[in-house]
């Protein structure tokens, strides 16, 4: 397993800037290609971490807003 971390740092266009701590992670299968599981997180009581937390609330709203049940209308004008 071969490790790599460090910071990356990405302006969303929702939230605006980030600045995320990130590990990644190489999980070799015998025979198979390379896995990769890359960790993404917000260092505590900063605004990159507030911002998560936006982005977290902005992406239930507009998951909410686009998804009804099948064979419904949409309620919306």
């Amino acid at each position: 397993m071969i490790r790599h971390d460090g910071v990356k740092r990405l302006q969303h266009p929702e939230v605006g800037h980030l600045e995320l701590a990130f590990q990644s992670l190489e999980l070799p299968l015998p025979g198979r290609a390379v896995h990769e599981l890359i960790v993404y997180t917000a260092e505590l009581a900063t605004a990159s971490e507030e911002r998560i937390r936006l982005l977290t609330i902005w992406a239930a709203i507009h998951s909410r807003a686009h998804s009804r049940p099948c064979g419904f209308p949409d309620p919306r004008p």
